[in-house]
């Protein structure tokens, strides 16, 4: 594979992840600071998953390129520039009730090179913050760039503990925020309980979406729930299959209620009746 057909991640403050390509093959290792070729100037970020790589698609032509690994000069300045980060996060607060603006800032990022701060924010609505950004651009002359963001990114960026225990998905390794639906919950045969399903942002959360083929691989192998089977000699109704307990729970006609591992259930159960 020749240098200019190689993507490498490359994570950013924030928890962003983006492929770069690694057109001069640099030999870079896992955690290695890399700078990269960004919008206007340059940027510093940590290699993540080298060595594994793909190669270029029609669709990553326009990827962005690798630009060195970071110098002592790059780190020196990067460490300066989570300084500056601070101040102008406390800067720009300030500034923000004093127009009364209706956002709340969440984070302040510098490009390496100084050539554009980002000021990322939520909101409510469209916020006017023209005069807030004559303000920053005044102080820091260079050019700003205010950046509304979803609660989704804001807890990526935060992070946080999960109801699972682990630190949240979107912190740790999920680079696009998919789709979600609350019909993955229900092919789940998960409780449609709004403090159950929801993730620290208040969206459904992420583990539904990539959690949903291997439900669906494993699930695929059995009736759905509802279906109506002969089992032991009784007819009942499946309820539930915990797939990593590997147990099935089945509703009989007398109305008991009983689970029974797979192993006994596979192959010795025919089906009466299907859901609709």
């Amino acid at each position: 594979m020749s240098g200019d057909d190689k993507l490498v991640k490359i994570k950013f403050q924030g928890c962003r992840r983006e492929l770069f390509r690694n057109n001069m093959d640099f030999p870079i290792e896992n955690d290695d600071a890399i700078i990269v070729d960004a919008e206007r100037g340059e940027d510093i970020g940590i290699a993540i998953t080298y060595p594994e790589q793909k190669s270029v698609s029609e669709s990553d032509k326009d990827k962005l390129t690798i630009l060195r690994k970071a110098n002592p000069h790059d780190l020196e300045k990067y460490n300066e520039n989570k300084l500056r980060q601070k101040i102008a996060h406390e800067f720009c607060r300030q500034r923000i009730e004093e127009l009364q603006l209706p956002m709340k800032l969440i984070d302040v990022e510098y490009r390496l090179d100084r050539k554009k701060v980002i000021f990322l924010f939520t909101a409510d609505d469209r916020i006017d913050f023209r005069e807030l950004v004559k303000i920053l651009a005044a102080e820091y002359k260079t050019r700003i760039e205010m950046r509304q963001i979803s609660t989704r990114e804001e807890n990526r960026r935060i992070g946080g503990i999960g109801p699972c225990g682990e630190p949240i998905c979107c912190h740790q390794f999920i680079d696009d925020f998919e789709p979600i639906s609350t019909q993955l919950v229900k092919e789940q045969n998960l409780p449609m309980n709004p403090t159950k399903i929801s993730g620290l942002c208040g969206k459904l959360k992420c583990c539904f979406r990539y959690e949903h083929d291997f439900y669906k691989e494993f699930l695929d192998k059995y009736p759905s729930y509802g279906t109506k089977v002969s089992f032991q000699e009784q007819s009942g109704t499946i309820e539930k299959i915990d797939i990593f307990q590997r147990m099935i729970t089945i509703k009989f006609e007398s109305d008991e209620i009983k689970e029974f591992p797979l192993k006994e259930f596979d192959n010795n159960y025919k089906v009466l009746s299907q859901t609709n």
